[in-house]
């Protein structure tokens, strides 16, 4: 499993290119993009856990999670033919532009992934006389890594579209890469034709006869003193030219399509629309331009839209070059059988190689003490190492046999798998951070392994098939897997999702200009101090997300006010507790139900949900992802089960063993006292921990 973070992301179009090529072998861990109306599409697109992240230039590279391939498409508009030629100097919107590479390098520097691959415009190679890009390359090695560079054309990957741009690719120089090679493209017979709208479109593309001549007039004049700017019709079988996001970006792909049947226009225009067919081309049709699927649901308007893909990427030609990078990766891990994770992870591998040596899982009561008389045998266990290639893990009495589509490739020892699985363990206790175990790696390579874990969007970490003791019924199952060896998780992760709202009175702008101000090693106690000192008073009011709101309710709808109101009880008088927490909330009782009793009860529900599936950014539907329960994997390696059937004992266990904890207040936004519409307000972010 490769993890990747998308920089400069735009509306995910590398992202989707890598997606394509390496398909559940993928994973993305973090986004930043600052556009709003990007993050618009790229949130209908793109279904993740956490929050996208604005400015990456005030964003610390610590606070970047652990990954493999690091994307990024840095702004194009300081090396744009088109542009002023800035370069490095170029500021735009108050954002260096030109210089936000060099937060590549500083992110990559830290985090020292195995790929860094960018995107640019053609230009960037001849910029300044070629020293800008020197400037880049020269970065990349200085720091490790071994840079390929080249000029593609999307025309010869599958699409009618004439965009040349530079693609840089850099491995890291521990890693072979020398059999490396940008993909060549051989698909340049598509045309328009083949992207246009199946169906007449909206009389809204359609040009007025007034703005047809104003082209007209406006080519010719450019044409007298030399010029090749002006409007452009296509030829209906030849190619676009490159699309982009300003200038006369639209009006150089004009084509003609004489399929309207209503010339009545829905928007003003000066004169009347056209019969000549004379229309631009639709976002859908710039996005098939583009290489984006049928299926990338486009909601903003027009304008935005247009923007958005003419500042994208091709598709199709980063998932030709995603491929070969793949290659290389795929090689050097073939070749060294390399497997790499933090203590959690290998956890997760350890309790495959356990469960399989052991045939059963005990169940645990809410001390996380086994139950020896409860317990659940294990048939076989599911694993996909390959996308669309299911391997079964199926326990016999001696033995576990391999098989694929029921057809035995191997058998394994469940005594040499046993052994093996208590040095693993052994190994995960003595190492920190990541770290490579080259002889698990040899051993698990050789029973079909090739992955420590399961993606971290997939809430359950392993399938099993299991039989009940009593009933004798079999049933295909899925477990999370908590592990107490490493560092403890979190339950729920922080994001600007998981901000709540409060809303703050008797403060004035002076005052929540000092608090604002208060930059000490504990400056969020201190700054509610000072709030409580000044005589604030605050209260809920809402939350930053609408997605989170309606999950939350469909846990209980009381659900936003509880946690609301425990947030308080966190931040003001530093109590991180849950357990600790829900008692104060049923001694004080904000909601006034006259009973401490429901506020536990409720949280509880909450914390299950969150274990079993429910995440802050994405609908959900109130199932739990994680059908078959909660796998505990203790310090000393027991493991132990929290099947659905024993809900409560599992729903005490997780308020038992969960704290609150502060995550960082620049990258989600909270903590800081801000007005709006003449009132004040604070926001307190929400993070859920084990102890």
């Amino acid at each position: 499993m490769y993890r990747s973070i998308d920089l400069f992301a735009g509306i995910g179009g590398i992202r989707k290119g890598f997606d394509n090529a390496f398909g559940n072998d993928i994973e993305t861990v973090f986004v930043s993009e600052w556009d709003e109306y990007a993050q618009k599409t790229y949130r209908l697109n793109y279904h993740d856990d956490f929050e996208i992240a604005g400015d990456i230039t005030k964003i610390s590279e610590k606070d970047i999670p652990e990954f493999d391939i690091c994307l990024a498409g840095f702004p194009c508009q300081a090396f744009s033919l088109a542009g002023r030629r800035m370069g490095f100097d170029d500021d735009y919107k108050g954002m260096c532009r030109g210089t936000l590479f060099q937060d590549v390098v500083r992110i990559c520097e830290y985090r020292k992934p195995k790929v860094i691959f960018c995107e640019n415009v053609k230009g960037l190679t001849i910029h300044d006389r070629g020293r800008t890009f020197k400037v880049i390359k020269k970065a990349f090695e200085q720091i490790g890594y071994r840079v390929y560079d080249r000029v593609l054309n999307s025309r010869d990957f599958g699409v009618p579209q004439n965009r040349e741009r530079i693609y840089i690719v850099a491995f890291r120089n521990d890693i072979d890469s020398s059999s490396f090679q940008f993909p060549e493209g051989n698909s340049a017979d598509t045309c328009i034709r083949d992207i246009l709208e199946e169906r007449e479109v909206s009389v809204k593309y359609y040009l007025s006869t007034v703005y047809v001549d104003t082209l007209r007039k406006h080519k010719e004049r450019h044409k007298a003193k030399g010029n090749g700017f002006g409007y452009e019709i296509r030829d209906l079988d030849g190619q676009a030219g490159a699309i982009v996001c300003g200038g006369m970006g639209r009006e150089r792909n004009l084509v003609i399509d004489k399929r309207l049947t209503n010339f009545v226009p829905i928007t003003h225009i000066k004169g009347e629309v056209n019969h000549e067919g004379i229309r631009k081309m639709t976002p859908r049709e710039w996005a098939r331009l583009q290489g984006f699927p049928d299926d990338f649901k486009l909601e903003l308007a027009d304008t935005h839209l247009y923007k958005q893909f003419g500042n994208s990427v091709t598709v199709n030609v980063i998932e030709a070059i995603a491929k070969e990078i793949r290659k290389v990766l795929e090689m050097a891990k073939n070749k060294d059988g390399r497997m790499s994770g933090n203590k959690g992870e290998w956890s997760e591998l350890y309790a495959f190689m356990k469960l399989l040596s052991q045939g059963r899982v005990y169940a645990a009561n809410e001390k996380v003490e086994k139950i020896d008389s409860v317990y659940y045998p294990i048939l076989k266990i599911m694993r996909e190492e390959q996308k669309g290639e299911q391997l079964d893990y199926v326990i016999k009495e001696d033995e576990i046999v391999v098989e694929v589509q029921s057809r035995r490739i191997m058998t394994i020892d469940r005594n040499e798998l046993d052994e093996q699985a208590d040095n693993l363990l052994k190994q995960i206790a003595t190492h920190s951070g990541s770290f490579e175990l080259e002889e698990v790696a040899a051993f698990a390579n050789g029973i079909k392994v090739t992955k420590i874990k399961a993606p971290s969007s997939d809430t359950t970490d392993i399938s099993m098939q299991i039989q009940d003791i009593h009933t004798n019924y079999v049933r295909d199952v899925g477990f999370s897997i908590k592990s107490e060896v490493g560092h403890a998780p979190t339950l729920l992760n922080a994001g600007k999702t998981t901000n709540f709202i409060y809303k703050v009175k008797g403060i004035s702008s002076k005052q929540a200009e000092e608090i604002n101000n208060i930059d000490t090693r504990n400056k969020i106690i201190d700054r509610m101090a000072k709030i409580r000192e000044y005589g604030g008073k605050i209260e809920f009011c809402g939350m930053n997300h609408d997605g989170f709101k309606r999950n939350l309710i469909m846990v209980d709808s009381s659900m936003p006010g509880i946690i609301a109101n425990m947030l308080l009880y966190f931040y003001d008088e530093d109590i991180k507790d849950c357990k600790t927490l829900v008692k104060l909330a049923g001694e004080r009782d904000p909601l006034g139900y006259g009973d401490a009793a429901m506020y536990e009860y409720k949280f509880k529900k909450f914390l299950c949900s969150c274990a079993l599936g429910m995440k802050p950014a994405k609908v959900w539907d109130g199932l739990d992802e994680a059908n078959g329960g909660y796998i505990i994997v203790k310090a000393d390696g027991e493991i132990l089960a929290y099947h659905i059937y024993n809900r409560n004992f599992f729903e005490q266990y997780l308020l038992d063993n969960t704290i609150c904890e502060r995550a960082s207040t620049s990258r989600h936004e909270y903590m800081s006292l801000y007005e709006d519409g003449g009132e004040m307000y604070l926001k307190l972010n929400l993070q859920v921990r084990f102890r």
